[in-house]
């Protein structure tokens, strides 16, 4: 692998995140648009490369914030025999560059003139609601990332639960702070909106894809991704940690946090300031890594 493969490569990567040597699930192998390569010949690059060239490609990615992770056929299910899964992760011990934006979360969600914490707390809300259909329920951890092709929910059971959370926020009356209000300002259809626009951020960022089925209802079924569990797990390792924190009343940012900070309080209701937005819970991975085009 040259330099110019290589570069080629990391493109292809950044742009879809994952790539499969036998690609599972009935999905067809990616074929070479565009100028870019196609997805047997990044597989075939990667697999054949020597110990020097991927010894490159790793430095390469880590300058930019960045690993790539290999599994094999038996490291989770939906890998198929003799096939190898690639997913490109962003590195939970570096800073990510300004390569990895905002803005497509911000612009997808944007209804009207909502400002940027308000956008965030909409992104958030639905994030959480979506691993509560995705985890919750299932009694799944974040760290169970073999049972992801358990993990599939309906954009209409999401829509459920965000009018119920906005009916749980309207019921507090004035108890409800200034973040939480700005979720009840929808109107119309903004509820279905929002859901149809969080669904495909995800699915463009390869986190979640639709069910293959001859069902004609499963249009709107969504299953969690391979990519989409493992940056699941590394979001609740690396950005969520401070949250239970709070639930165990142990000492955050050097006060010891007392029952009443739990994590509905944090962030369940919708409660979260700006500068928690950007360090921690929903901000800075969660919501830059979810899209990065």
């Amino acid at each position: 692998m040259n330099m110019t493969e290589m570069g080629e490569v990391v493109a292809y990567l950044l742009r879809y995140r994952a790539v499969e040597r036998l690609p599972s699930g009935g999905r067809k192998r990616r074929a070479a648009r565009d100028g870019q390569l196609s997805e047997r010949d990044v597989c075939a690059l990667i697999d054949d490369a020597s110990d020097l060239e991927r010894e490159n490609l790793r430095d390469f990615l880590a300058g930019q914030g960045l690993r790539l992770k290999v599994f094999e056929s038996g490291d989770y299910p939906g890998i198929a025999p003799g096939s190898r899964y690639y997913a490109l992760l962003p590195d939970p011990d570096m800073d990510q560059p300004p390569l990895y934006t905002r803005e497509p979360v911000f612009d997808a969600l944007r209804l009207r003139q909502e400002s940027r914490a308000e956008l965030a707390t909409w992104y958030l809300q639905l994030w959480l609601l979506m691993h509560t259909l995705m985890y919750t329920r299932y009694n799944r951890a974040l760290s169970d990332v073999s049972r992801y092709q358990e993990a599939t929910f309906s954009g209409a059971e999401l829509l459920d639960l965000l009018r119920d959370q906005v009916e749980t926020l309207r019921s507090l009356g004035d108890g409800a702070n200034e973040v939480q209000r700005s979720l009840l300002d929808e109107r119309g259809e903004d509820l279905s909106r929002r859901v149809r626009a969080f669904i495909d951020l995800h699915v463009r960022a390869g986190f979640l894809e639709s069910l293959r089925d001859d069902d004609p209802l499963a249009g709107d079924v969504w299953q969690q991704t391979l990519l989409g569990a493992l940056e699941s797990e590394q979001v609740g390792v690396h950005q969520l940690e401070h949250l239970q924190a709070l639930a165990d009343g142990r000492s955050v940012d050097g006060h010891v946090a007392g029952r009443e900070d739990m994590v509905a309080d944090d962030v369940g209701q919708g409660g979260m300031d700006q500068d928690d937005m950007d360090q921690g819970t929903g901000g800075q991975r969660v919501v830059s890594q979810e899209v990065t085009q």
